[in-house]
């Protein structure tokens, strides 16, 4: 290396330790960050996951309590809607006739009160009410004045005609107690279906709040509870209690969801805060529970994740810091007194000393140094004489002795040396006898360079009409060649395609079977129907006969026991129908899966072929490929021949004028070789 070399690398250098510390700690960081953010990533998932399904149960939880709430009290309005004595009652009532004169007044109301005593404490009052006398009884003895209870102007009314069964209604405020209540109204039919009146029952909502009031989400997570018609009857908010949803301080996104009953998770702002929430319904009773989860809650775990992440990797690499700096200043002090010595030998000062004491690598490099420095000394000697020796060949004395020892390495010198004077003076005898040889030989190489260019010429003639040969058949044998690649590539395709519909008949043959699949099951359940339908006919048969037994009170029972046993022969006709059906379909399916598989097989015997047909035309294309190489390589080397044989012809022409020369050199040389010694 150069001078100029070496300088340039020491400016390059770098330390070290800091090379130690950058090539360490940087992977090391980055490795951290890689696996901090994995974990972070991966666990923060988990973490959302259980967030959004604590807050799922939450509301789903919520709801289904509301649920079996208002779902118990239903029943009992269904119950008492369906009260045969309640229908005659209604249906009997003539317009201005007093309610409490008709004949089934007293056991109605006997009822109502029976009903109402299995839950005082939720049940205010029960009561009906006749759409024609307008007139309203209650299990307390209450009764309107004939045509003073309108129950078509109650905000309930249409909402009841249209749905044709049970409702809650809207919560409004007792006149008497004053809490909130909702009642469950249940319509009354007649024979003919028309609705005659209404069945119903007041029902207290402060179990609802307590329900509501016991559901925990997190820490500062929160529920709403809305009505059918959005107003708010639940949340911890007192200034929003009563409020309609579209009032409230909340996204659109839960409004629009909450109008077009889209349930589910949502991410949503209320109250200026973000949240994660569930809106979910509470069954028949169409009211509807919303939760939410303010986002610093939600994402606190993986907050304090990433802080203890952080924390931990910042406590790892300072660690690692101080271990690598400590190794790295193990290693470089004993490399810095290696480099003083090192310029010290390189200044020209031999007489070094390397004083480290280590049992390393390092104090080995060490010993090694001091050895070198040692034998130095001794180089110096044999260069002397090297120089000497140089001389006196450069003076033309090729007889010389070497008398160092030349240990090691430099042994061979000594031996190159010895072996060089001889060689010299052979050379110089062997020389001089040649020159007086091509002294002779120039005249003859004169003459056979004359023949010889002439030779060249026809040779190049001759090349010339073999090359104009081989273009014609190059040019054939491209041709051939394209023509092979477009069949392979057409074959190719043609491979391409049916193996493609190969693959569609695999998959036809497997959708037959799904299908053939899915018909046994129907016939399986096909099969239930028919035990279902023999057991509500034995059922019914079993009802007319209580019925019977319990004489004129049985009477509307046997007419719904007929009704089962005519719906289960129904059912056992229209079963026997659907079996012969999808028996049918069950052989039509099994003839067409016999004739896809014979068509399946058949289109895998094409494939087989196909692949064997394009392989030997891939083949053939590769063949067409290598011999419109080969020709090319041909065309290519009878150029270059072409070309060396017109080189040929001129350097012929130029030996000839160069032989002339090459005797007058022939006489110089004789008179420089008698210059050596030998």
């Amino acid at each position: 290396m150069g001078k100029g070399m070496w300088k340039e690398v020491s400016g390059k250098r770098e330390s070290i330790k800091k090379k130690m510390l950058a090539r360490t700690i940087t992977p090391t960081v980055a490795g951290l960050v890689i696996a901090g953010i994995l974990i972070s990533m991966i666990a923060g998932g988990q973490i959302q996951n259980l967030n959004n399904q604590n807050i799922k149960d939450s509301s789903m939880n919520a709801s289904c309590q509301i649920s079996e709430y208002f779902t118990k009290y239903m029943e009992i309005g269904r119950q008492l809607g369906a009260n045969q004595e309640l229908a005659e009652l209604f249906a009997g009532l003539e317009p201005g006739e007093k309610i409490s004169e008709a004949p089934q007044y007293a056991s109605v109301i006997a009822t109502m009160e029976n009903m109402h005593k299995t839950d005082e404490k939720n049940i205010l009052v029960m009561w009906a009410a006749d759409v024609d006398s307008s007139q309203c009884i209650e299990d307390s003895g209450y009764i309107s004045e004939i045509g003073e209870w309108d129950i078509a102007s109650r905000s309930w009314y249409d909402q009841v005609l249209e749905a044709k069964t049970t409702i809650v209604t809207e919560p409004y405020k007792n006149s008497s107690t004053g809490e909130m209540v909702s009642s469950i109204v249940s319509p009354v039919f007649n024979a003919s279906g028309e609705m005659t009146g209404v069945a119903a029952l007041d029902l207290s909502l402060g179990a609802v709040t307590d329900m509501m009031e016991a559901q925990k989400l997190g820490n500062t997570g929160f529920l709403l509870l809305l009505t059918k018609e959005g107003t708010v009857m639940y949340t911890d908010d007192q200034e929003a209690l009563h409020m309609p949803l579209r009032d409230l301080e909340i996204a659109e996104e839960i409004k629009k969801g909450f109008a077009e009953e889209q349930y589910g998770a949502y991410e949503y702002r209320y109250m200026g805060t973000k949240n994660y929430g569930y809106m979910t319904r509470a069954g028949d009773s169409q009211w509807v529970v919303l939760s939410g989860m303010p986002s610093l809650e939600y994402h606190l775990p993986v907050y304090k994740l990433a802080g203890s992440s952080i924390l931990l990797f910042a406590v790892i690499i300072g660690v690692l810091c101080v271990l690598i700096a400590q190794i790295a200043m193990g290693i470089v002090r004993p490399i810095h007194e290696l480099h003083g010595a090192a310029d010290k030998i390189a200044g020209g000062e031999l007489d070094v000393e390397v004083r480290i004491s280590s049992n390393d690598e390092i104090g080995e490099v060490a010993v090694s140094m001091d050895k070198t420095v040692q034998r130095l000394k001794k180089y110096i000697e044999y260069i002397d004489e090297i120089a000497e020796i140089l001389g006196e060949i450069g003076n033309g004395n090729l007889h010389y002795v070497l008398k160092q020892d030349y240990a090691g390495e430099f042994g061979k010198i000594k031996e190159g040396m010895e072996n060089l004077s001889g060689r010299l003076v052979e050379t110089i005898e062997g020389i001089d006898a040649t020159a007086t040889q091509v002294t002779g030989g120039a005249g003859q190489i004169a003459q056979a360079a004359q023949a010889l260019a002439e030779g060249a010429v026809n040779q190049a003639t001759a090349v010339e009409e073999l090359l104009a040969t081989v273009t014609d058949i190059s040019g054939q044998v491209r041709k051939n060649a394209e023509y092979a690649k477009n069949a392979a590539a057409d074959a190719g395709g043609v491979k391409n395609n049916i193996e493609c519909s190969n693959q569609e008949m695999k998959q036809l043959v497997n959708a037959m079977e799904e299908i053939n699949e899915c018909s046994n099951a129907i016939s399986a359940i096909i099969a239930n129907i028919e035990e279902i339908a023999d057991q509500t006919n034995l059922l019914s048969l079993n009802a007319s006969i209580e019925a019977a037994r319990a004489g004129e009170m049985g009477k509307g029972f046997s007419v719904v026991a007929n009704e089962v046993g005519n719906l289960s022969r129904e059912s056992v006709l229209a079963v026997q129908k659907s079996t012969e059906l999808i028996q049918n379909s069950m052989n039509a399916v099994k003839r067409g899966m016999n004739l896809v598989g014979s068509a399946a097989d058949r289109l895998s015997e094409s494939v087989e072929g196909v692949v064997h047909l394009t392989d030997s035309i891939h083949e053939l294309s590769s063949i067409a490929d290598r011999q419109k190489d080969s020709l090319a390589e041909v065309e290519k080397g009878l150029d270059q021949i072409s070309s060396v044989v017109n080189d040929n012809s001129a350097m012929s022409e130029e030996s000839a004028a160069s032989s002339e020369e090459l005797s007058a050199q022939a006489a110089t040389l004789n008179e420089m070789i008698e210059f050596f010694h030998i």
